[in-house]
């Protein structure tokens, strides 16, 4: 028999042994941390967010380079632009620490660092959809029943990835929860201080035509509404508004009216501008111009035409109070999450002294005549109305036919075997007036 003080002795140091073994693994603490504990450690397989433009779970843009990581769980997100939650990550010697921001990948309640953590079955520190991918956990599908393809339990921004850690595709690395305890510090590794992101040179200052009528952002004359919008430090004025888009009607939430102070009744050319900075501009912004009763819808390449002045046509403006001119925007586009970028709008005078284009279209047999056709452009006022003549073949006269018609089609006949040519001139609604071409715009023939 073993005497009861070598018993005792035995059992001393097998739960000193165990408490060291312990001690060598990173396991989440099971209380709240003191100041003794320090921060677990996990081996995660991460991957690379991207997703420039997109706005995060705690509202922050993702620009390019950025440095943040998101974590399948709302419960450790940070507010925007804090560092309330934040990890250490180390992959191939190289360390940083990054903010957690967004919420992802694949799941959304999955706290795979808790030690009460929802999916109780697995090992702490084991995420669920390494868990599907690997061992057909909840049948390989996530939270939401999709089909995990990656084993991922962190998402990495662009700049963390790629400039402080040094990654170059999808990888392990070590994971380290500081808000569970103390920093273990980087230990080996090289630790990397996060850098801004390279900075575009200013943008030079925007100028206005000569005369112009401009309103822009947030001055006397601009009106936005809704709760979504952000800003940046480029445009008219030195900055923009900018909300992300939706092809969904129902999910608006935002838009803008500029309206001017005219100085009278006129034609003018309405011009946008399109900043350059911000996340990735969408490439269907629908301006909406109010004029003279009428609304005309222009859709603008934002993207394309950034750091420019876009014109949006030239209409007639009355100046009533009870037809205010105006233009509108808002969040719907054909496409979803990029930016609309608010910025400046101006009405620029102009003169229409250009005359107008008719002519015939078409001339259609019909019963014992001819279906006469004709239409016409004009670059600025639109046409207000036509003269047609007609003269017969081979050698009649020019003849009045129809004069100051709004109307673009008439029937001609009987023609009684004869054949005719037909010319047309038209005026716009500044009074300009189109010159009678020399010959027939179009000829009767067998």
């Amino acid at each position: 028999m073993i005497d009861s003080n070598i018993r005792r002795s035995l059992i001393a140091i097998i739960i000193i042994l165990m408490a060291a073994t312990v001690g060598q693994v990173h396991a989440a603490p099971t209380a709240a941390p003191s100041q003794q504990q320090i921060a677990p450690t996990y081996r995660i397989f991460a991957t690379r967010e991207g997703l420039v433009g997109h706005r995060t779970a705690n509202g922050h843009i993702i620009q390019p380079r950025d440095r943040f990581v998101a974590l399948p769980s709302w419960s450790v997100l940070s507010p925007k632009g804090s560092s309330k939650y934040a990890v250490r990550l180390t992959y191939n010697g190289r360390t940083v620490i990054a903010p957690v921001w967004d919420v992802g990948p694949w799941n959304t309640k999955d706290d795979y660092w808790n030690p009460n953590r929802r999916y109780s079955d697995l090992p702490v520190g084991r995420p669920m959809a390494h868990a599907a991918y690997f061992d057909d956990y909840n049948g390989g599908r996530d939270e939401s029943g999709r089909r995990v393809r990656e084993p991922n339990g962190i998402d990495i921004a662009d700049g963390t990835f790629w400039d402080d850690l040094g990654m170059t595709s999808s990888d392990y690395v070590l994971v380290t929860f500081l808000w569970l305890g103390e920093d273990p510090g980087p230990g080996n590794a090289v630790p990397v201080t996060p850098t801004a992101a390279p900075q575009a040179p200013p943008e030079p200052p925007v100028e206005w035509e000569a005369d112009s009528i401009g309103v822009d952002n947030g001055a006397a004359g601009y009106s936005a509404n809704g709760p979504h919008w952000d800003a940046a430090t480029c445009g008219v004025g030195g900055s923009h508004n900018y909300t992300l888009s939706t092809s969904n009607p129902a999910k608006s939430t935002s838009g803008a009216t500029w309206t001017p102070q005219l100085p009278g009744a006129g034609f003018y050319e309405v011009k946008a501008y399109i900043p350059k900075c911000g996340p990735t501009a969408t490439n269907s912004a629908r301006y909406q111009i109010h004029h003279d009763g009428a609304t005309t819808e222009v859709v603008v390449d934002q993207q394309a035409n950034n750091g420019t002045w876009v014109s949006l046509g030239t209409y007639h403006f009355d100046g009533a109070t009870n037809d205010q001119p105006r233009v509108d925007l808002n969040d719907i586009t054909n496409d979803n999450d990029r930016a609309v970028r608010f910025d400046a709008i101006a009405w620029y005078p102009r003169s229409d002294t250009t005359p107008p284009n008719g002519t015939i279209t078409s001339i259609i047999r019909k019963d014992t005549g001819y279906q006469i056709n004709w239409g016409g452009s004009d670059d600025m006022s639109g046409i207000a109305s036509y003269d047609i003549q007609v003269r017969q073949l081979p050698k009649g006269g020019w003849t009045d036919w129809k004069m100051g018609v709004t109307e673009t089609e008439a029937w001609f006949g009987p023609d009684e075997g004869k054949h005719f040519g037909f010319r047309v001139r038209a005026r716009d609604w500044a009074g300009n007036v189109e010159a009678w071409p020399e010959d027939a715009d179009m000829v009767t023939g067998p």
